[in-house]
């Protein structure tokens, strides 16, 4: 027993080390960051994934998805996610990895939030992807849609809605313009 015990401070750590792996290798950083999703949420797709992969083939079906997808809170039935698991299921085989899950579910929870839309358009006017829209990507933005501004108008605009001074705005001050309307 005294050889267990010399052992065991490296035990812990080992373990630590096989479910941080497991869980952050099963999603390449590439694929994360486009996703935007945290460690907290691919663990939470992973455990989710893994009840329902009972063979642990590391695929899920389309009956598997609509039962994992219900109890992660999302209302869908089986057609819903058969069309959706075509859009990922590169091979055809009517089944999903755990990468192409993590896509599903990325683009559900996308779905499922209020500001989906008005965040995708704060990223079109955002032509640098900096977070901030300034004079330039404004006019720019009312050019392309016709509407032909002075650069005293664009400032105005920018002045009225410019929270904090910055000459720019954020997410949250163009999000009051947009709710504002």
């Amino acid at each position: 027993s005294s050889g267990i015990n010399a052992e065991w401070p490296l035990r812990p750590g080992a373990v630590l080390l096989v479910r941080t792996k497991h869980c952050t290798n099963m999603l390449n950083p590439t694929l994360k960051a486009q996703l935007g999703l945290n460690e907290d949420q691919i663990r939470e797709f992973k455990d989710a994934f893994d009840i329902f992969d009972e063979d642990a083939s590391g695929t899920v079906s389309t009956g598997e998805l609509a039962s994992v997808m219900r109890t992660l809170g999302q209302d869908i039935d089986e057609k819903e996610v058969g069309i959706m698991i075509s859009e990922v299921d590169s091979d055809g085989s009517g089944e999903i990895d755990f990468a192409e899950f993590c896509t599903l579910m990325s683009r559900q929870m996308e779905k499922a939030d209020p500001e989906f839309e008005y965040k995708k358009a704060f990223k079109i006017f955002d032509k640098r992807g900096d977070g901030f829209i300034d004079n330039a990507e404004l006019k720019h933005v009312m050019t392309n849609i016709g509407e032909d501004m002075s650069d005293h108008e664009i400032l105005a605009m920018i002045k009225e809605a410019d929270l904090d001074g910055d000459g720019m705005l954020n997410y949250d001050e163009f999000l009051n313009i947009m709710l504002a309307k």
